[in-house]
Order: structure tokens, then sequence, then C-alpha cells
């Protein structure tokens, strides 16, 4: 739970990398409305931003970076957009890094969250938000429609499984679809399954999730800034009319436009958001044909910069008046 914002407090905190463009929409509408910004990275640190604090009955001391400093007791809000892994000396060796590592992000993750300030979004929040099986639980019982879905490590199961997914399936993963291996970096789309594939012996190597494949006509994506939705059609053009299974493989075959949520898909999604703890989220749903809005994924940090450039939608400025406690 947040501790209760100071509201003496004025200057913004941007946690991310520094080429982080998105970042850089929010930073602008800030600084439009004469806010002060403090922006820095996590992985700066402790090369290049160092943290000085004190404890009297509350936190005390400064962050300091190359570019400036901010008094912890002037920050009002925190914006977590990506921050990068901490980089330590070269000359440590593995275990002092990891043994490094893990007293930064419990000293300054702990300095942080002992403030009393909002955020976008609050770092535990966040974390428990990423979980899969989480998500689809919270989603149903806020009244979302959520496809019939299989967590499992069991081959032999496949037959059982498959009954319970019907004609067609799908596989996704259940964290980050990135796989890097040395400098070689690949995406794993969502992809169709078979009973056979669900029976492979690799399935036993670790949890697999296995979804019903929803017979949609177009994608939305909806951009959750405190109590307002952004949503967005993602439609496909040209010669893949028919549709894509997951829009993220051809963005270049993509076209946006703005949309309203029916109210029901709406007020259940704002529901869910808020019992998760979120003050932002981009969530994804299939529309079927009669206009079923079933629920897929959410996104406690997703991206949302190429979606308000191509629609319009104020997603920027929705972040910032956030971030100040202003109503748009």
């Amino acid at each position: 739970m947040n501790l209760e914002p100071d509201r003496t407090a004025n200057t913004v905190l941007v946690l991310t990398e520094s080429s982080d463009a998105t970042a850089d929409l929010v930073v602008k509408e800030l600084e439009r409305r004469s806010v002060q910004v403090f922006r820095t990275d996590t992985g700066d640190f402790p090369l290049s931003v160092q943290v000085s604090a004190w404890f009297d009955g509350s936190w005390r001391g400064e962050i300091r970076g190359p570019d400036g400093s901010v008094d912890l007791r002037d920050i009002r809000s925190v914006y977590v957009r990506r921050p990068t892994a901490f980089a330590l000396p070269p000359s440590m060796t593995d275990a002092e890094q990891r043994f490094a590592a893990r007293e930064a992000r419990r000293g300054i993750g702990g300095l942080l969250m002992s403030l009393p300030c909002s955020w976008v979004n609050h770092p535990s929040r966040a974390a428990d938000a990423e979980y899969k099986p989480f998500q689809l639980a919270i989603a149903a019982a806020c009244g979302l429609d959520v496809p019939r879905t299989v967590i499992t490590n069991v081959p032999g199961d496949a037959d059982e499984h498959s009954a319970h997914l019907r004609s067609s399936v799908v596989y996704k993963t259940l964290a980050s679809a990135t796989v890097t291996d040395g400098d070689r970096v690949a995406l794993i789309y969502t992809t169709p399954a078979s009973a056979s594939d669900m029976a492979d012996s690799r399935v036993a190597l670790t949890a697999h999730q296995f979804q019903q494949r929803v017979p949609k006509v177009r994608d939305v994506r909806a951009t959750v800034v405190g109590k307002r939705v952004y949503a967005a059609n993602i439609l496909v053009d040209g010669e893949t009319a028919g549709g894509l299974l997951d829009w993220r493989a051809d963005y270049d075959a993509l076209l946006y436009e703005p949309v309203t949520l029916p109210g029901d898909v709406e007020s259940s999604l704002l529901r869910m958001t808020e019992r998760l703890g979120l003050s932002f989220a981009a969530a994804d749903f299939v529309v079927t044909a009669d206009d079923q809005h079933l629920f897929v994924d959410l996104n406690p940090s997703g991206q949302w910069g190429w979606i308000q450039e191509a629609t319009g939608l104020p997603i920027a400025t929705a972040i910032a008046a956030e971030l100040v406690g202003e109503d748009l």
C-alpha cells in the first residue's frame, strides 16, 4: 500500500533508461505543466548515480546523478517505466556482483517505497500483476470473459486438456516473449498448437500455457491510466486481411483506430486494475464477430507510445495528470 502522498513535494521521479522515447512524451507533458522532473536509471547505480540517506523517524537524503540531484522529501510521485539492471564495476567477481545487486535492490528499492508518494506503478503491485494465471483469475472475478486456458507440464494429460480447450488451441508464453541466447534475440509469438504438441515429452520440462483459440475479427489494446481507458482497434491491412494470430508478428501490416469499449467491459477492466493496485496497464482483448470481448493479457508496464502516435489518444497527458494528481 502506498504511503499518503506529501502534497508539499514538487518533483516527479522518472525511472527509466536514457533512450526511452515513450517516457520522453510524459516528461514533456510534465514540463508543460511546470512540474519538476528528476530522471534517472537504476542501471547508472553505482557508477554514476549515488544515494545518501538517513533515518530519523522518516527518510531524508538525496539521489545524485550526473545532471543534478533530488531531495527525497521533494519526490511527490514516481513513474516507473523501463529502468535497467544495476551496472556494477567489471572488476568485481560474479559472486560480488550478485551480492551487490541484491543489496542495491533492497536498499534503493526499499528506500523509494518508504517515501510518502504515489506510483505509476508501485513495483510490488506491478510484480504481482505480471503473473498470467493470476491475471486471468482476477479478470474473470471482475466480470471479464476469458478464453479457456491450461497450465501444464504433464504431456500425459494432453487428451484431457485438448478436450477442455475444444477444437482449436494456441501456445502462449507465461513470461516475456523475448528469448536471449548470447548475442541472438528471438521472439516467441502466439502459435497454433495441437494435441500432439501438448503430448510432446518436452512439455514436462517446464510450465506451458495453452489456450482456446478465439475466432476473432479484430484485436483491441486498452490502455488504462487511473480511472480512464484509452482503447484502440488493431486491424490488419493488405494481403493478410484474414487477420494475424499474434499482431506483434507484423507491425507493418497493422492499422489503428480509436474505439470505445462496451460499458460493461470497461467497468470490469477498471475493477481489475483497481483490484491489482495498478495506476497504469496495457490490456489486450480479442473481439469476435458478435462483439464479445475476451481478455487475453495485461502488461503493467506495456508500451503505448506507438498507439498514441497512430491514434492521437492523449495517453501521455493522462499519465502526467495522474503523476501530479490533476484531473484532465
